[in-house]
């Protein structure tokens, strides 16, 4: 017995240190971007900035908050996110709620037909060739439109309506409930934990859409917060130390590597300020998933 509890402790103390290298591993190099980001210029040149803002600036800030372009790539990612999170989610739910059907004829026909999707698919360019065959490029339809349907969550939602006492559903049958009625009054409810969880997998996702900004959008009005960032960075780093002179406000002394953290601590901040408040939901609906009843 106090072999087992020696062993025991050894590994809590291995786990604690674990966690704790991880942790210094993810926050040092956040607090070091902050600590760029509200830099002066000569010490973003320089460098040699570590955990602390030397010579304390917020041009960049304000430089972003005050750019149009910085200002409607922002305002277009939330459009996007919400549009997208909520049509997967309300699609998922629906055709779980479907599947889990008794009444459905060739449920497991169909189930055959999801499951082919996640293993196989046609690649970038036939994607690509049908997107723009059907007169969605350079619209946020094509942003769209190819992500509202999730098989995983379609699976998992099926899983968990399997799982629900069938009786409160036949009961609501008798009671005349319309399938909208049942799914949204009944089943939703129920299964809230998990639709929350995937809302904040699916929004956080969105949130950080570049590539198809990149492959189906030439506007630059309709670009995403995440593309306008990658744009930021590549144009910082393209700027060579002979060029800055003619490209940097030198009144407001912003320097590209001011700029590039600036705008990447505003990208990751929404985030930020709204995970805690659907953690909850998040933890619950990974445990309700875990656990079979």
């Amino acid at each position: 017995m106090l072999h087992r509890s020696t062993l025991g402790r050894i590994f809590d103390i291995f786990n604690v240190l674990l966690f704790i290298v991880i942790c210094i591993s993810i926050l040092v190099p956040f607090i070091n971007a902050i600590a760029i980001s509200l830099s002066s210029y000569n010490a973003a040149a320089i460098g040699k900035i570590g955990l602390w803002p030397k010579g304390f600036n917020l041009e960049a800030y304000h430089k972003l908050a005050y750019s149009k372009q910085f200002l409607r790539t922002f305002l277009n990612t939330v459009f996007l996110a919400a549009v997208n999170t909520a049509l997967v989610i309300i699609l998922s739910l629906s055709a779980g709620y479907v599947m889990a059907h008794k009444h459905l004829i060739g449920r497991g026909f169909l189930f055959i037909l999801l499951i082919i999707p996640m293993y196989f698919s046609g690649g970038l360019i036939p994607f690509y060739l049908l997107v723009n065959k059907i007169g969605l490029n350079n619209t946020y339809w094509a942003l769209i439109l190819p992500n509202v349907i999730n098989v995983f969550y379609i699976i998992v939602f099926r899983n968990q309506i399997n799982q629900l006492p069938q009786e409160l559903i036949e009961s609501a049958e008798i009671d005349g409930a319309s399938e909208v009625r049942i799914l949204f009054k009944i089943i939703l409810p129920l299964v809230l934990p998990m639709a929350m969880a995937f809302v904040v997998f699916s929004a956080v996702a969105y949130w950080n859409e570049w590539f198809g900004v990149l492959i189906f959008i030439r506007e630059k009005t309709m670009w995403t917060l995440q593309f306008q960032l990658r744009e930021i960075l590549i144009s910082a780093e393209m700027i060579d130390s002979e060029t800055r002179k003619t490209l940097i406000n030198q009144e407001a002394l912003i320097h590209p590597n001011n700029l590039k953290m600036a705008a990447l601590m505003l990208t990751i901040l929404p985030i930020i300020v709204i995970y805690p408040f659907v953690q909850k939901y998040f933890i619950h609906g990974q445990l309700v998933g875990a656990v079979k009843g």
